[in-house]
């Protein structure tokens, strides 16, 4: 018994000094080589670059492993050749942000005080100045919540006056996961003379004789309605969604199907759950974007076709959104979500979260798939009931920030109640 004991505790004591060892070896920031996938922007005499670090690159440059801990930097530069100098306000970039001390904290190893000391002046070093100067270039690291696939990037620099305010959003990549966005990318969807440029008047008509619901799996069942439209350049729409904490989705792998899986045995948050094919315009969604909530089975998810057509030159999206509540078996699918039956709740949603994302310009309703009350719902592909207005919503998405209480109604349809 006295030998059993002994020998748990020298496992537990090399466990302990396992543990305690921090390997910190950080790397010259211009080796590792992030820079050349910086994304930059210039308004005024103002350029803003940014990269956000997949875990590699984090690891190499702060010499620790931070995805662990759930935290992800940033990396921003901000050359100011104007006569002013300008604010660098972090919580633009993320509300949750990590300090610098905090993150450094969350890489500290256990009786290894002198390692510890210079992680924390390494990230001391490394931080992003909250100034910038007249005629300065200043760089460095904000310490934000993990992210995949994308990551919405937002910086604001305050000088004094509102006519002194520098806005840069950024849509950046980060290289890793296999998003169905990222295909999305590289595809031609239409020849040149393929594409309809409609007015106002023509816009609306077109609106009001798109199919009433995408297609099934076998491309003839109809399934849920196509209940929302977007009016808007794709570097737009994507930031937009973005900044309100959606998520664009795995491409289907046997990985994802995994951490589907897991996320809804043993309840996982999976922010890039893939989404199934449905089909509109002959072919399966160009581009899916949800919010998860505590696991996959709960989520707001959304699947997007870029349209044949443009409104007055501006590119035009076609959507289906709807609210998984559960998981349920089925025929077809063998398993499938199971949505919430009211689905003008979801778009509604939609609705709210473009409002206080400022991307709003305007919206307004169409005639879609018509209306269906509880007591004669309609029903999907894999034969979830739902019941709905029967409006479609159309939204003007804008660069600018747009306040909600300056947000345009188009009134083409009476609006729901």
């Amino acid at each position: 018994m006295r030998t059993r004991k002994a020998s748990i505790l020298v496992m537990l004591a090399h466990w302990l000094l396992v543990s305690s060892c921090t390997r910190f070896t950080p790397q010259p920031l211009e080796e590792v080589g992030f820079e050349r996938r910086a994304q930059s922007k210039t308004e005024g005499g103002v350029q803003v670059s940014v990269v956000a670090l997949t875990q590699d690159e984090a690891r190499d440059a702060l010499g620790v492993d931070l995805a662990r801990a759930g935290i992800q930097p940033v990396w921003v530069k901000v050359q100011n050749r104007e006569s002013v100098g300008f604010v660098i306000p972090v919580m633009v970039i993320d509300h949750e942000y990590f300090s610098p001390m905090e993150a450094a904290w969350r890489a500290h190893g256990w009786l290894t005080g002198a390692t510890n000391a210079r992680i924390d002046a390494h990230f001391r070093q490394l931080r992003l100045s909250s100034r910038v100067g007249p005629g300065e270039t200043v760089s460095g690291f904000v310490f934000t919540n993990l992210d995949e696939g994308v990551k919405y990037v937002s910086v604001e620099l305050l000088g004094n006056g509102t006519e002194q305010v520098r806005r840069f959003n950024f849509l950046a990549d980060i290289p890793g996961l296999k998003a169905d966005y990222h295909a999305l990318q590289d595809k031609q969807l239409y020849r040149e003379e393929e594409i309809q440029h409609l007015d106002e008047a023509a816009f609306r008509s077109w609106v009001e004789t798109l199919p009433c619901c995408v297609l099934g799996g076998d491309r003839q069942t109809p399934g849920d309605p196509l209940n929302v439209v977007f009016v808007g350049d794709q570097s737009i729409l994507f930031p937009a969604l973005a900044r309100q904490g959606w998520h664009v989705t795995e491409a289907i792998t046997t990985g994802s199907i995994w951490r589907t899986i897991s996320s809804s045995l043993f309840g996982a948050r999976y922010r890039y759950g893939p989404v199934s094919a449905l089909y509109v315009f002959d072919r399966p969604q160009d581009v899916a974007v949800q919010k998860a909530r505590s696991n996959v089975n709960l989520r707001n998810h959304m699947r997007l076709w870029r349209a044949p057509v443009t409104v007055n030159g501006t590119p035009v999206w076609v959507g289906q959104i709807s609210r998984d509540i559960g998981v349920r078996l089925t025929t077809k699918t063998l398993t499938t979500h199971k949505i919430d039956p009211e689905v003008d709740s979801a778009r509604w949603y939609l609705m709210q979260d473009l409002f206080y994302s400022q991307s709003l310009q305007r919206y307004a309703f169409a005639k879609g798939v018509g209306a269906a009350t509880p007591e004669s719902p309609r029903g999907n592909y894999t034969g979830d009931p739902y019941w709905t207005d029967g409006l479609r919503l159309v939204m003007w998405l804008s660069e600018e920030p747009i306040s909600y209480e300056e947000v345009e109604s188009g009134r083409w349809e009476p609006e729901p109640r």
